[in-house]
């Protein structure tokens, strides 16, 4: 409770101290992705785009249920502000609906959008989005997704949803010819795979270009928006222990945070947030070379998720109060607090 209470109190001090408050959030979680994975991606490309984020912090990352989280739980946090079991999507743990980010943001007339490199019905996406006891319901994920009012839809999971119902309401793209002719319609969506896409050296759309795009539409929006990006696969190399994919799937998220960066560096009204849900692995860098961006040798702990702080890199108006060590509850609960007062 103390805790709480300081976080309150820097919000606080944040908004009444000159800080403006964001009219556009952009969140971008790195599924899996601790802080040596970040050190694997910086290795790798020499200077990370997060890098440009004066602010940085660390989030704690349990469940309701356990100290180590899954991807269901971490993703109810920090779209409710409200810890939940292990396996649940927006509800609390005893089965109550709780208000998401996105549905504050459409309260508050603005834009709403994820893009994501797996099934749109899968544990980060449908976190931020529907109300179910159990993140292994992807048919009434994907039919609550598509009765949603979210804007922008990307990722995979073709094979969940209804597309003649989906069409009907929104422009949908279903190949990566199809998405690059996608123009800026108010409501889109590119469900590019049957359930999730391969790695990213394979896929035939980048997140970056996902992310661009995203913001291209929702930022036509003169109320604002909130977008969130995930870099999905990072934590399915990590469960896999494969270190190099470990390493290209933070490359291309980072990529796609460099995308959002350079809309809010213009733009001077966008938080930009990144995070991750939890760290996976338990993933070390033992070799490699800073003068060749190479990542020699790799290791892990085991294939599951660990109880690891998440780094937290902020940037723009708002971005200060996420400095120092906060829960993941704290962030969910300060995007809310920002979009409910932020202006139209």
């Amino acid at each position: 409770m103390k805790k709480l209470i300081l976080f309150l109190c820097l919000f606080v001090t944040a908004v009444f101290a000159g800080e403006s408050v964001p009219k556009n959030i952009i969140f971008f979680i790195g599924d899996g992705m601790g802080l040596p994975q970040v050190t694997a991606g910086k290795v790798a490309k020499g200077s990370l785009e997060m890098e440009r984020c004066p602010v940085t912090g660390f989030a704690t990352t349990w469940s309701a249920s356990s100290l180590v989280t899954d991807s269901a739980a971490a993703a109810t946090a920090l779209s409710t502000g409200v810890k939940t079991g292990n396996g649940m999507l927006g509800v609390s743990p005893d089965d109550h609906p709780l208000q998401n980010v996105i549905e504050a943001a459409e309260k508050r007339g603005k834009s709403t959008g994820v893009a994501v490199v797996c099934s749109l019905t899968h544990a980060t996406p449908a976190g931020f989005i529907v109300h179910v006891p159990s993140r292994k319901m992807d048919p009434e994920i994907a039919q609550q997704i598509a009765a949603s009012d979210v804007d922008v839809l990307f990722g995979g999971g073709l094979d969940y949803f209804d597309l003649p119902e989906l069409q009907k309401k929104m422009t949908v793209a279903l190949t990566a010819e199809e998405f690059r002719s996608l123009g800026t319609p108010k409501k889109a969506a590119a469900i590019l795979y049957p359930v999730h896409p391969p790695y990213a050296a394979e896929r035939s759309v980048s997140l970056k270009e996902l992310t661009q795009k995203a913001i291209e539409i929702l930022a036509q929006d003169k109320d604002g928006f909130f977008l969130m990006v995930e870099g999905s696969q990072i934590d399915w190399a990590g469960h896999k222990n494969d270190g190099p994919n470990v390493v290209s799937e933070v490359v291309d998220f980072d990529d796609a945070v460099g995308a959002g960066l350079d809309f809010a560096e213009k733009n001077g009204k966008t938080l930009v947030i990144i995070t991750a849900d939890h760290e996976t692995g338990g993933f070390a860098l033992l070799d490699g070379s800073v003068e060749n961006k190479a990542v020699d040798k790799t290791g892990f702990v085991h294939g599951g998720h660990t109880a690891a702080m998440a780094p937290v890199f902020a940037f723009g108006p708002g971005s200060s109060v996420f400095s120092g060590i906060h829960d993941n509850t704290d962030i969910g609960k300060t995007m809310i607090r920002f979009i409910q007062t932020s202006e139209k």
